[in-house]
């Protein structure tokens, strides 16, 4: 495909990380004979064109979703950030998914990158940070474990989450538990409400057409997807740090996005506010946020 690409394998699954493009993967895939794109595979348009929104997953980091009007005050002094994609009117899912990470170690099973971030230099979030991405494959599992520590001298804001495009097929089916509801698109909330019976996921139901860019919060940490057609399905599983959980959904698209993170949309201005629960996590000097994801994929 192209030499730029890590290619990741073991007997049962096979990834492909691109460190120049994000740190994104553009595969992730069963190798049995019956075997399954458990997400959208990127185009090789998009590969040469490094569109980090044609991959099949990014990180976000050190903050996930939209800041709003791209600022916010923390401890008393307003923070600029500035926008970072041309397609959004707001700066959105951190630096991560937009720079160049080092290739730091490579097996045939694992790959650890890394990204350094200055805000005297670099454009983006106004704090110093370095991060730290392992990918990591264990029996049919993709592990995902995601560092960020804090360079600067004042206490950071931060967050963490991945943003995965799985493939959309005829029935496929979520489970998946949460308690309320953060940000829903044209919805104009500032506070969270209960989880409505009619986008509760807690019994496994197909997503058909619904369709979604609402994030959820009590996440309890574990989600299932089932592809019926192609007889496979996935366990996603996260460290407590996880309590949030995005479902995009758009209209006629053949994927949708189950995105698990620290922290709901503008969660630093809805904290600012007062609001209890954004999930905004601050770490001090040489303190590192550090978070764990996994997915499992079954045939059945």
């Amino acid at each position: 495909m192209t030499e730029k690409i890590i290619h990741l394998e073991n007997e049962f699954i096979e990834v492909g990380v691109y460190p120049e493009c994000g740190a994104s993967l553009v595969y992730f895939r069963t190798k049995s004979e019956n075997a399954f794109d458990v997400m959208r595979p990127a185009s090789q348009t998009a590969i040469s064109k490094k569109d980090v929104l044609g991959m099949s997953m990014f990180p976000m980091l050190p903050y996930a979703f939209r800041i709003k009007g791209g600022e916010f005050t923390y401890w008393g002094i307003k923070r600029l950030v500035p926008l970072n994609h041309p397609l959004f009117s707001d700066p959105i899912h951190g630096d991560g998914w937009k720079s160049s990470w080092k290739v730091r170690e490579t097996t045939s099973s694992k790959v650890v990158l890394t990204l350094k971030h200055e805000k005297e230099k670099d454009k983006g979030y106004p704090f110093s940070y370095e991060s730290k991405i392992v990918y990591s494959l264990t029996g049919k599992t993709l592990n995902i474990e995601l560092n960020l520590t804090n360079k600067g001298l004042m206490p950071m804001p931060c967050g963490l989450g991945l943003h995965p495009y799985f493939n959309k097929t005829q029935n496929v089916e979520l489970k998946f538990s949460t308690k309320n509801v953060w940000h829903h698109e044209n919805d104009p909330i500032d506070r969270p409400y209960r989880t409505p019976e009619e986008w509760s996921f807690k019994e496994s139901k197909p997503l058909n057409e619904m369709v979604f860019d609402t994030c959820f919060g009590g996440f309890e940490n574990s989600a299932e997807i089932t592809w019926p057609k192609y007889k496979h399905s996935l366990k996603v599983r996260t460290d407590d740090l996880f309590s949030h959980l995005a479902l995009y959904a758009p209209y006629r698209k053949n994927f949708f996005c189950l995105e698990p993170t620290s922290m709901t949309a503008d969660a630093f201005n809805i904290a600012a506010r007062g609001v209890v629960g954004s999930g905004i996590q601050s770490i001090g000097k040489d303190e590192t946020l550090t978070g764990v994801i996994s997915f499992e994929v079954n045939e059945f």
